[in-house]
Parts: C-alpha cells; structure tokens; sequence
C-alpha cells in the first residue's frame, strides 16, 4: 500500500494521454504506487501556485501532464504552462520552490505506455528524496504576551530614569563622531544561492513523433 505521504499529484490534460483505464475512482493510477490523477479541460489551466500548494501541503511531487506542443484543443494551453514551469512568462514558479519535484510530460493521446514509465520513474525519484524542511513554527501566544511584558517594563525603567539621564547629557562634554556610510548598492548586491531552472526531471518531449 502507498504512503499517503508520499503521493504524487498530476495535472493533467483531458485530451492529453488516454488513461481511463488506468484510474480508479479515486483518481489513483494502477500500477503505480502513490500517483493520483487530477483531470483538467487544458494543462494551460495549471497555475503555478497550484502546484506550490500542493507541494507545501505535503505532496512529494507534482506532474503536469499536457497535449504535445503545437498540438493543443485550445491553441497555446500547453504552451503558457511549459512557459512559466521554465521562467519565461509570469506567474512563474516561486525560486524557492524545489524543481526537483516537479515533472512536465507533453503527449499525444496514444502515449499511455510513456506516461505509465515515467510518472513511474519519477515516483520513484521523489521517494529518494529527503524530506523537506519544515517551516519554522509561528511564536506561541505565551512567548508574544511575555516579550511584549518585557518590553513595557523596560520603557518604564527608562521613563524614570529619563531625568537623570538628561542631567548626564548636559554636564557631558560633547565629542563629535563621523556617521557611517552606509553602501546601500553593495547591500542590495548581496549574492543569493542560485535555483536551478529547467534541470532534473522537468522534461520537455516536445521534439517527439506521436506515436
């Protein structure tokens, strides 16, 4: 039996591969441990904050599955989502979402035995994964209430020390002090970790015959 934790999700095309006969009700693949099919009219209806959702929810990978390109019902469908999984039209994947993760098959109607090796492999791939790492836990209630006590404790210890410390400002012999310049454009240069784009199993089978 699939670990329900490591379920594969697949948008997918209806006029795409032909695997009818390969779902349940539930929308899982035979023969394919962990892959469950979600059928849409066009793949060009894939957002990518659809597929950031459903990895963030707990999916250990998302396919996106469309006709072949230049062979969409609607035209460019395929096209527009093939676009923003590789960068080049808006919205685009987040950088922080893990590519890995993520697979994009282009087939023509008679592709069922493509579709069945490589959602397989890529079943497969994710599971050797490691687990991402969770997102750090928002502050507890406590925690906020007990900073905040903290914090209006210290404004009143320095409320009533604000006339002493009026009287030391005044007898101090003021000493002139340079301002550090702050070099906003080094700043704002600060190099970020690179994400890798269109590597690993995001596929393009576009230059394909239909079979």
């Amino acid at each position: 039996m699939a670990n329900e934790n490591n379920k594969v999700i697949t948008l997918m095309c209806e006029r795409s591969a032909d695997v009818n006969d390969l779902l349940d009700a539930d929308g899982k693949v035979k023969g394919v441990d962990g892959l469950h099919v979600v059928k849409l009219p066009c793949s060009g209806m894939v957002q990518p904050n659809m597929i950031e959702t459903a990895l963030k929810s707990g999916a250990a990978g998302v396919v996106v599955c469309g006709c072949q390109i230049g062979d969409c019902y609607y035209r460019e469908g395929n096209k527009m989502i093939r676009e923003r999984l590789l960068g080049n039209r808006v919205p685009t994947l987040k950088k922080a979402t893990d590519r890995r993760r993520i697979l994009a098959l282009w087939l023509s109607r008679p592709q069922k035995d493509r579709f069945l090796a490589d959602t397989a492999e890529f079943v497969r791939f994710v599971g050797s994964l490691p687990d991402p790492e969770p997102a750090a836990a928002p502050a507890k209630p406590a925690a906020a209430a007990a900073a905040k006590g903290a914090d209006t404790k210290a404004s009143e210890k320095a409320g009533e020390t604000k006339a002493e410390t009026a009287q030391a400002k005044a007898a101090a012999v003021p000493e002139k002090t340079e301002a550090k310049v702050v070099d906003d454009k080094a700043k704002a240069e600060v190099e970020v970790a690179p994400i890798q784009e269109n590597k690993g199993p995001i596929e393009d089978t576009s230059g394909e015959a239909k079979e």
